[in-house]
C-alpha cells in the first residue's frame, strides 16, 4: 500500500508550491512535466488563493517520513518537522531564502485534474499503521491509535474457489498432525499458528519436544571426486558412513531423553528404576492383546546403570505369587530375534495394581504394524493418480522370507526350551534395524493365564498357525487378509512364487498329526543359506567401518598427549618447562601439523596432511621432516621415530608425579 503513494515535493522547492496531496501517479507526471511554465501561465480563474506558511508548519511532522520513512526533500527545501518527536524550531532554511520563487507562490493544480476525481477524506486520510505496529503501540500506550473502520478485502470468485479446494486438500491430511494451511489463514497474517515457535525452541516443563541433533558433521563425496586413483583417498574415508552415524546419534539421543514425570502422572522412582520416559505416544491403550491395558516406558536403573524398558499390565491383580516362576524359564533364554526379559514384580506407584515387565530397550525400534500398516506405511502405499496399478507399494519377497526366517529360529528356540510364544502379533514383534526384527512381550501370557494350566504341545500348534496368519497379513497387506483365506491365497500366487505360497498353505493347514519347527526349517533350507551369506556381508562393512573408527582411536590419544605436554604451563617448579628440551621439539611439531600457512600468509586447513603426520607418528616411522622455531631463525631435521620417543619421555615424567 505505501509503495503506491508518491513522495510528495515539498513548498518551496518548485514552482508549485502548497499543501500536500495524495495525487495519482499519472497526475505527478502531469505536475512534473508543467513545473517550469505553470508558475509563469497562471491565470486568474484557475489559480487558487494563496496559502502562507508559518511557523506552524515547522511542527508538523512531513507526510513522506509518516508514508514513506524519509522524505528526499529533506535539507533541500521540505518545511515540515523530518525528527519525529522532536519539535522543530523557527530558523529558516538557507535554500528557502535562496530559493527563486517565494514561499507565497500559488498552489499549482493540474489541468487535467477534474475537481471531483480527488475527494476530500482522500487528501486527509491517516496514515497507514501496519496491524502488528498497531498493536505493539497500542499496548505501550503510545499515542497513535487508528480509528478507521474495518474494510472487507476483496476476493474474486477464483479466489474462492482456490480457497475451498485447498481446505479440503489440507483437511485429508488432517490426520497426520498438519493443521489449518488454507488461503484464509495466510491472507489473516498469521503465517506461524499461535506459540507454535516458542513451543518449539522454548519447551514447557512437560514438552516432549527436543532440539534436533547436528547429524550431518560430514558430507557425502562429491561426484567428481569419487573415482579416485587406488592410492587416493577421501576424508570420508576415515570415518564410518553418514547413514550409520546418524543411526547411532539418534539412538543415543533416545536413550537420553527424559521429561517431568509430574506432567505424566508418572512415579519418580518405581523399584529400582527412575526416569521414566512413555514409548507409547499414541498413548492408545488397547486391551485387545493382553486382556487389559498396557502402557511401554523407558526407564533407568540405579544399581547397573543401563537402560531398560518396562512393559505394564494395568489392573491386574495377581493372585497367585508362584506365578512369578514363569519368568525364571524365560530369562535363560537368550536369542538374536527375542527381546530379553530381565524380571517382573508387582506395584502399586500408579496408583493401581499394576504388574511390571522389565525387558531390554533398544532404542528407535518400531513394531511391524507400524512399519508395514501404520500412517506414513499408509501414506507411502497409496497409488498416485494416473499411475498405472503395477506401482502398489508391497512387501519384497526377499523381506518376507528374511521375517520367516528369524521367526522361525526364535521358535525353535522357545519350543526347544518347553515353552510357547503365544503372541506372534504385528504389534508384539519389533523391528530394530533394516529388516531386522526380535519377538517381544515373551512372558506375559504364562503370568496372566497361569491358573488355566493351557497345554504346551496345543500352544506351539497355535504358534505355527498364528506364524502363517503374520506371514498372509504381510504378503496381503491387509490386517483382514484371514477374513478371507482363499481369496488372499489367490493373491499371494499373483505376486509371489509358488514356494512362498505353498510355506502359507502349509503354515495355514490344519496338523496332521502335529506339524514342528523343524519341518518349516527343512522348507527353506535354500532360503537358510542365502540369509546367512547376507548376514556375513553385513558383519564384514560393519566390521570395516569399527575400523576406520579403531584408527581414529589412536590418533584421539595421541592428541590427548599432545594436550597434556604443550603449551603447560609449570611443572616441577620449572616455568619453562614445555619450553626447553624434548617438549620444544614437541611444540615444533604441532605448529608442523596444525600451524602451517601458504605462501600468501593464510591458514592451511588440510585434514589429509593431519592425519598422515599422526599416523607416521603413531607408527614411529624414520622419515625424517623439517621443523622451523617461529622466528624463523632455527631449523630441526628430526625423524617420526625420534618425536615419538620425545612425545612418551615427556609423558612418563608428568606421570611419575602422581
Amino acid at each position: 500500500m505505501a509503495s503506491a503513494i508518491p513522495i510528495m515535493p515539498p513548498p518551496g522547492t518548485t514552482a508549485a508550491a502548497g499543501e500536500e496531496t495524495n495525487a495519482s501517479s499519472s497526475s505527478t507526471n502531469a505536475w512534473t512535466k508543467s513545473t517550469a511554465t505553470a508558475a509563469v501561465k497562471t491565470t486568474a480563474s484557475s489559480t487558487p488563493k494563496p496559502v502562507s506558511l508559518t511557523n506552524s508548519n515547522k511542527t508538523r511532522t512531513c507526510r513522506n517520513i509518516v508514508i514513506h520513512g524519509f522524505c528526499k526533500y529533506e535539507g533541500k527545501g521540505c518545511e515540515f518537522n523530518h525528527d519525529v518527536g522532536k519539535p522543530a524550531t523557527s530558523v529558516p532554511s538557507p535554500e528557502i531564502s535562496k530559493a527563486k520563487l517565494h514561499v507565497n507562490s500559488p498552489i499549482f493544480k493540474p489541468s487535467n485534474l477534474s475537481s471531483g476525481s480527488v475527494k476530500a477524506e482522500s487528501v486527509n486520510a491517516p496514515e497507514f499503521v501496519p496491524k502488528h505496529s498497531q498493536d505493539s503501540t497500542s499496548a505501550s500506550g503510545g499515542a497513535f491509535q487508528d480509528n478507521r473502520p474495518m474494510v472487507q478485502s476483496f476476493v474474486s470468485p477464483m479466489q474462492s474457489s482456490l480457497m475451498g479446494s485447498m481446505s479440503n486438500l489440507t483437511g485429508s491430511f488432517s490426520q497426520f498432525g498438519m493443521g489449518d494451511m488454507s488461503m484464509g489463514g495466510a491472507m489473516s497474517g498469521n503465517y506461524y499458528g499461535e506459540g507454535s515457535v516458542n513451543n518449539y525452541y522454548y519447551q514447557g516443563s512437560g514438552a516432549m519436544l527436543h532440539q534436533p541433533l547436528q547429524y550431518h558433521l560430514y558430507n557425502t563425496p562429491l561426484p567428481h571426486v569419487s573415482n579416485l586413483l587406488p592410492h587416493q583417498k577421501t576424508i570420508h574415508g576415515f570415518f564410518i558412513s553418514d547413514s550409520q552415524r546418524e543411526e547411532l546419534h539418534k539412538k543415543n539421543e533416545m536413550v537420553l531423553q527424559t521429561v517431568n514425570a509430574q506432567d505424566y502422572g508418572l512415579p519418580e522412582d518405581l523399584h529400582e528404576y527412575h526416569s521414566l520416559y512413555p514409548l507409547d505416544m499414541t498413548q492408545e491403550k488397547s486391551t485387545e492383546v493382553f486382556g487389559y491395558q498396557s502402557s511401554v516406558y523407558k526407564c533407568m536403573c540405579s544399581e547397573d546403570g543401563k537402560t531398560y524398558a518396562l512393559r505394564r499390565i494395568e489392573g491386574f491383580r495377581l493372585t497367585n505369587e508362584v506365578a512369578m516362576q514363569t519368568i525364571e524359564g524365560w530369562r535363560r533364554i537368550k536369542h538374536a530375534n527375542i527381546v530379553s526379559i530381565r524380571e517382573a514384580f508387582t506395584s502399586k506407584a500408579f496408583g493401581d495394581h499394576s504388574l511390571i515387565f522389565v525387558y531390554d530397550y533398544h532404542p528407535c525400534s518400531k513394531t511391524l504394524y507400524d512399519v508395514h500398516f501404520g500412517p506414513q506405511a499408509q501414506l507411502a502405499s497409496q497409488v498416485v493418480v494416473g499411475a498405472p496399478k503395477t506401482t502398489d507399494h508391497v512387501i519384497p519377497e526377499r523381506t518376507l522370507w528374511s521375517y520367516l526366517i528369524q521367526l522361525t529360529s526364535a521358535l525353535k528356540k522357545i519350543h526347544s526350551a518347553g515353552l510357547a510364544a503365544r503372541l506372534i502379533d504385528p504389534t508384539k514383534i519389533l523391528v530394530t534395524g533394516k529388516n531386522r526384527i526380535r519377538m517381544n512381550c515373551c512372558g506375559i501370557m504364562d503370568m496372566l493365564t497361569f491358573d488355566t494350566a493351557p497345554n504346551i504341545a496345543h500352544l506351539q500348534q497355535d504358534d505355527i498357525l498364528n506364524l502363517g496368519q503374520l506371514l498372509m497379513t504381510l504378503a496381503c497387506k491387509s490386517l483382514t487378509a484371514t477374513h478371507n483365506i482363499s481369496k488372499s491365497i489367490d493373491y499371494i500366487a499373483q505376486t509371489y512364487s509358488q514356494d512362498m505360497k505353498n510355506m502359507v498353505l502349509f503354515l495355514m493347514s490344519q496338523p496332521v498329526p502335529m506339524k514342528t519347527v523343524d519341518q518349516i526349517i527343512s522348507m527353506l533350507g535354500p532360503r537358510i543359506m542365502q540369509e546367512i551369506d547376507e548376514v556375513q556381508t553385513s558383519n564384514d562393512i560393519l566390521e570395516s567401518d569399527l575400523s576406520r573408527e579403531l584408527e581414529n582411536g589412536r590418533l584421539t590419544r595421541l592428541m590427548i598427549k599432545f594436550g597434556f605436554i604443550n603449551e603447560r604451563p609449570e611443572f616441577d617448579m620449572d616455568p619453562a618447562w614445555s619450553e626447553t628440551g624434548d617438549r620444544y621439539i614437541i611444540k615444533l611439531f604441532r605448529d608442523y601439523v596444525f600451524h602451517q600457512v601458504d605462501e600468501a600468509g593464510l591458514p592451511v586447513l588440510d585434514v589429509a596432511h593431519v592425519l598422515t603426520c599422526l599416523n607416521k607418528l603413531d607408527a614411529g616411522v624414520d622419515e625424517k621432516i623439517v621443523l622451523m622455531s617461529r622466528d624463523e631463525l632455527s631449523c630441526l631435521i628430526v625423524s617420526y621415530r625420534e618425536i615419538k620417543a620425545c612425545i612418551d619421555s615427556a609423558f612418563r615424567d608428568l606421570s611419575k608425579s602422581k
